[in-house]
């Protein structure tokens, strides 16, 4: 793609670098998880966090992931805009292995690491309303019976879940929009949307705080929706990439830095994705989902095990940890759920699931 050249010139091929960019981001997930969750006397800070206190690298991971979903997921929206399609494949994609992490850290996870015995654990509430709570991926119980309790983040078993969470909602929004035709009409969409990002600008600088990130994700996964419509009138450059990185970092501390940062991510998103050459990755090997799913899970038991774990090395350890994982959920889980999905095709580029 050159300097000039549109996005729907490269996004209506499969030559794009996005399955590299979701593993990317699931690997942030992980490092900045590392710096809250391992033994850190100091409170020393990722690099992310170091440059721009406040802002963390989880943040930008899932800023990225938001950006992802919310072009791709709409892209694929006008492209086959049916919505029974559309909900069969947002959940064929997500539950599955969202689920199979689910019984893992119940009934695996939960009776290792538990300080109660088995059948006072297999029989407390807490067990089964942990179960009951996060059967789906919307709303979620966060702790099991005696787990972690004693880690530097104690009780907690898998603190990423929030971000899908919201996801989730914003993939029912989006359909409940495809279900009354406002997606496949740009203008209508563009309107709705326009006002919603409106509101979030306004309450930006009126100062409303926003402590979970909520208004900030849904900004971004609306933007990326809109850049989805308006991808023939839409290009990135280096340029446009590093004007960007530096408007952030200079905003930095003031009410700007949230639009900017907002920009810049999704601006890095469509530029890794289209503006980099392609890079070598195995096209039908998505193992981006499993190391978002478990690598909070893997480095809360590591710390667990090994409560002396730095944040550098719990990062390591926890990533060399996980990748199997994730490997075997994509083999066992993921790619027989896409076949459902497909109903026997050959298997292309997976779709996001966060």
């Amino acid at each position: 793609m050159h300097a000039a050249a549109p996005l729907a010139d490269a996004s209506g091929t499969r030559d794009d670098n996005f399955l590299a960019l979701r593993h990317l981001a699931a690997v942030l997930v992980i490092y900045g998880h590392s710096y809250a969750l391992a033994f850190n006397p100091r409170g020393d800070a990722d690099v992310i966090a170091r440059t721009m206190p406040g802002f963390h690298a989880g943040n930008l991971a899932v800023h990225l992931f938001f950006a992802i979903s919310g072009y791709l997921v709409t892209l694929s929206l006008l492209r086959h805009p049916g919505v029974l399609r559309y909900t069969r494949h947002r959940v064929l994609r997500v539950y599955p292995a969202y689920f199979v992490c689910l019984l893992l850290c119940v009934f695996a996870l939960g009776p290792a690491f538990t300080s109660l015995p088995l059948g006072t654990y297999l029989g407390a509430a807490g067990t089964w309303d942990y179960l009951g709570q996060n059967l789906l991926p919307i709303t979620f119980a966060w702790s099991l019976p005696g787990v972690f309790e004693h880690n530097p983040i104690p009780h907690t078993v898998n603190g990423t879940l929030w971000s899908l969470g919201l996801e989730v909602r914003w993939y029912f929004y989006l359909g409940v929009l495809a279900a009354l035709g406002v997606v496949r009409r740009r203008w209508a969409f563009t309107l709705l949307a326009g006002a919603v990002l409106a509101l979030g600008a306004w309450e930006w600088w009126s100062g409303k705080p926003d402590p979970l990130g909520y208004r900030a994700l849904s900004q971004i996964f609306l933007l990326a929706a809109l850049a989805a419509h308006w991808r023939e009138a839409i290009a990135c450059s280096h340029r446009a990439m590093a004007v960007l990185v530096l408007l952030a970092v200079l905003l930095h501390g003031t009410r700007g830095f949230g639009p900017a940062v907002m920009l810049a991510a999704l601006h890095f998103c469509l530029w890794f994705a289209y503006r980099l050459p392609p890079l070598r990755w195995p096209r039908t090997a998505d193992w981006s989902y499993g190391l978002f799913l478990y690598g909070f899970p893997v480095q809360q038991m590591l710390m667990a095990w090994i409560p002396t774990l730095s944040p550098p090395v719990l990062f390591v350890a926890a990533t060399v940890v996980t990748l199997p994982l994730a490997m075997l959920s994509w083999r066992w889980v993921e790619r027989p759920a896409l076949r459902l999905k497909r109903n026997g095709n050959p298997a292309r580029a997976p779709e996001p699931a966060v």
